[in-house]
C-alpha cells in the first residue's frame, strides 16, 4: 500500500522528469516569424511584397503598403494569463524617419464575431535605431480568454525605395509588473 510520502515522492520525481507546469512549451506566448503571416488581398494584387528568409519586406524598389495577418495561437495553458508587452523584431533602416515603418497591432474578437478589438499596438518608428533591432511596447494588461480569437494585424509602409524595411518576428509577453 502506497504511503502519502511515497505518492508525493513519485509525483515530485515525475515533475522533474517531464517538467513542471512552467517548463512546458506553450505555457507562454511565442513569437511568430514574418514569413508565417498571410498577406491580405490588396497586398497580393499590388505584388509589392516578398519573403526574405523568415521575414517579409518589399520586393525590389516597390513602395506602398503591405498588410499581413499573422496567427496568434492561444494554447490552453495561456487561458487566464495577462499579456501587455509587444516585441517587434524589425529591420527599419531609417529609424524614426518617415521613409519606412512597421506597425503591429494585437487584436482579438469574440468567437462567431467579425468585430475586431485592438488590445495594443507597436510601431517601429518609436525607436531611433536603424537596421535590425527589437522594439518593445507596452499596452494595458489583457487577459487571454477561451472564447476569443487572436491575431496580429501588421502594416509595413515604405515611401522611400532606398530604405530597407522588413518584419522579422512579432510576439507578445506578459504584462509589466
Amino acid at each position: 500500500m502506497a504511503t502519502g510520502r511515497g505518492v508525493a515522492t513519485a509525483a515530485a520525481i515525475s515533475l522533474l522528469l517531464i517538467g513542471g507546469p512552467s517548463a512546458r512549451a506553450g505555457d507562454d506566448p511565442l513569437d511568430i516569424v514574418g514569413g508565417a503571416c498571410v498577406p491580405d488581398s490588396a497586398t497580393v494584387r499590388a505584388g509589392v511584397y516578398e519573403t526574405r528568409g523568415f521575414g517579409v519586406g518589399f520586393s525590389g524598389n516597390s513602395t506602398g503598403k503591405i498588410r499581413l495577418l499573422c496567427p496568434f495561437n492561444a494554447t490552453f495553458n495561456m487561458i487566464g494569463k495577462k499579456v501587455g508587452t509587444i516585441f517587434l523584431n524589425v529591420i527599419d533602416d531609417d529609424g524614426m524617419e518617415t521613409g519606412a515603418r512597421i506597425r503591429a497591432t494585437f487584436r482579438h474578437a469574440a468567437l462567431a464575431s467579425n468585430v475586431a478589438v485592438t488590445a495594443g499596438t507597436c510601431d517601429s518608428n518609436t525607436s531611433s535605431f536603424p537596421g535590425p533591432h527589437n522594439v518593445s511596447c507596452t499596452f494595458p494588461a489583457y487577459t487571454i480568454k477561451i472564447n476569443e480569437s487572436y491575431w496580429w494585424d501588421v502594416l509595413i509602409e515604405r515611401t522611400n525605395p532606398r530604405v530597407n524595411v522588413e518584419l522579422l518576428t512579432v510576439g507578445v509577453r506578459g504584462a509589466p509588473q
